[in-house]
Order: C-alpha cells, then sequence, then structure tokens
C-alpha cells in the first residue's frame, strides 16, 4: 500500500523557533532588568512576576487557539502565528538592545508577549491537532509517534545551547535569530502544510498523494477527486 509522502517536522517548527526560552529563563534573563531594588532577591521576583504574566499569556491565548480553530482552519492561523512570532521577536529584539528603564519594560514585555500569544493561537495547538488528521489511521500512532518526539528534541536541543548562544551573542541577537527560524517555518507552511479543515481523514490523503505528485514525489495513479481541499 502506497503512503503519502509527508513530513513530521513540522511540529518541531513551534520549539525550534524559541518558544520556551522566555518560559524557562525568563526569571534569570529578565529579573535584572524588570527588579524595582537593588538585591538579588529583588531580581529573582522580578523574574518570577514577569514569568508569570507570560505564562498568564499563553494559557489565555491557547484558550483562544482552541476556542476558534475549527472556525478557522489550521493553516492560516499556523502562517498568521509564525509572522507574528517573527515580528514579536524583533519587538522584544528592539527592547533588550536599544532601550532603557520604562520604554525597554515596556517594549521588551509587548514583544514577548507577543511571542509567546503568537504561539500559543497560532503554532501552539495546530501542530498537535494536524498529528491526528495528516496521517492515515494505520500509521497514525506511529507518525503521531515521531513527530512528537522531534518536537521535543528539538526543544531540548534548543534549550541545551541557548545559554552559550546567549553568552556569545547577547539576548537581544538570540531573539533575531528566532525570528529568521520563524521566517523559515513560515516558508516551510507556505510550501508543504495545506488547509485541512472539514475534510475527512479520506480526503486529506487523497489531498497529500495529489501533492506529492505533484511534486514528483510520488508516482502518478488515476485521478482523484478531493472534495473542498481548501489548500489556499
Amino acid at each position: 500500500m502506497r503512503r503519502p509522502a509527508r513530513d513530521t517536522s513540522d511540529i518541531s517548527k513551534g520549539q525550534i523557533t524559541g518558544i520556551n526560552v522566555p518560559l524557562y529563563y525568563g526569571p534569570k534573563l529578565l529579573g535584572s532588568d524588570f527588579q524595582s531594588g537593588h538585591s538579588k532577591l529583588d531580581a529573582t521576583v522580578a523574574g518570577v512576576e514577569v514569568t508569570l504574566i507570560m505564562t498568564a499569556v499563553n494559557v489565555a491565548a491557547t484558550y483562544l487557539a482552541f476556542r476558534w480553530i475549527d472556525n478557522v482552519g489550521r493553516r492560516k492561523p499556523a502562517l498568521g502565528g509564525f509572522t507574528g512570532m517573527g515580528i514579536s521577536a524583533i519587538v522584544a529584539a528592539v527592547g533588550i538592545g536599544m532601550m532603557h528603564g520604562i520604554p525597554k519594560l515596556a517594549v521588551t514585555m509587548i514583544g514577548l508577549d507577543g511571542f509567546i500569544a503568537a504561539f500559543a493561537i497560532g503554532v501552539g495547538g495546530t501542530g498537535w491537532l494536524i498529528q491526528g488528521e495528516y496521517f492515515p489511521t494505520v500509521v497514525r500512532g506511529q507518525a503521531a509517534a515521531i513527530g512528537a518526539a522531534v518536537d521535543w528534541v528539538a526543544n531540548y536541543a534548543l534549550i541545551e545551547a541557548f545559554p552559550a548562544w546567549e553568552r556569545n551573542i547577547g539576548l537581544a541577537w538570540v531573539l533575531v535569530c528566532f525570528a529568521a527560524l520563524c521566517a523559515a517555518a513560515l516558508v516551510f507552511v507556505l510550501m508543504f502544510v495545506p488547509e485541512t479543515k472539514g475534510l475527512s481523514v479520506e480526503e486529506i490523503t487523497a489531498l497529500f498523494e495529489q501533492q506529492a505528485e505533484e511534486r514528483g514525489t510520488l508516482s502518478p495513479s488515476k485521478p482523484r477527486v478531493i472534495a473542498n481541499p481548501r489548500t489556499t
């Protein structure tokens, strides 16, 4: 039996664009910039407060994502999510690298919160949802497991590399790198991720086989009829 050509690495694009860095390293990275006093305790408390704000943004945005994803589909949120993440990362980089005092605090928090919200609304839920839609039932379990493994291996690699990365080029430039990764992920979605809203498993399978044939990665077969593929 032929299998449609698909790429399970699309969901790893969300983790590898750095979404967990502000959540994991927030207290350490941001505490000294946002503290009200001058002691180490003040810096720690400020870092925890910043992280709590970002976590609350993440939870609220995730709720909105799952509340509306069946209405807007999968492709558009992914495109908007990666676009928003890239723009927000640049905003945060400008705040960290070029501003001081209250303007730095405001711009950096707007950028980081926007980065997290864009991920949660457009990428976080979408990546997990499409694992249950893109693959035929016979291989769905294995394919979803591979996709999840790639996702968390990417997250582990990025989190482990981040401290040395940040020491060498600074947090602002790390965020610029994250924006570049978001741009690469955006290109990936444009090229390889079709809209599957409202399609049955059989229609999705036929859609991917047709896509593979058009790219020359699957031998042509008899014509298929796909109801409302909505690939745009």
